[in-house]
């Protein structure tokens, strides 16, 4: 299990063929291990897939990760293991 817990807020969205996952950090400790989290993960080339970090100040910021044309339904496995990695057990 994680050391981070609650610390880390997890938002999700979708509509047809297009889901987000938005992790809010508040340190750069929780940001690197969310992003060498990801980058431990896998998926098929052909998802269109987009990672950017957002910083919003005092070391607080999100990661967002889009999969855009998920005709494949890929992106819901990918971030079940990815918030289960992260010790996160809710997602609003």
């Amino acid at each position: 299990m994680s050391d981070i817990l609650d610390s880390i807020t997890a938002i999700h969205s979708h509509e047809e063929r297009y889901e987000k996952l938005e992790l809010f950090y508040k340190d750069e400790n929780e940001k690197q291990k969310i992003l060498d989290t990801v980058d431990q993960l896998s998926w098929r080339p052909e998802c269109q897939i987009e990672i950017c970090s957002v910083e919003e100040g005092d070391g607080r910021g999100f990661v967002s990760i889009e999969f855009h044309d998920d005709y494949d339904k890929e992106a819901g496995a990918f971030f079940d293991t990815l918030i289960h990695r992260l010790g996160i057990d809710r997602c609003e």
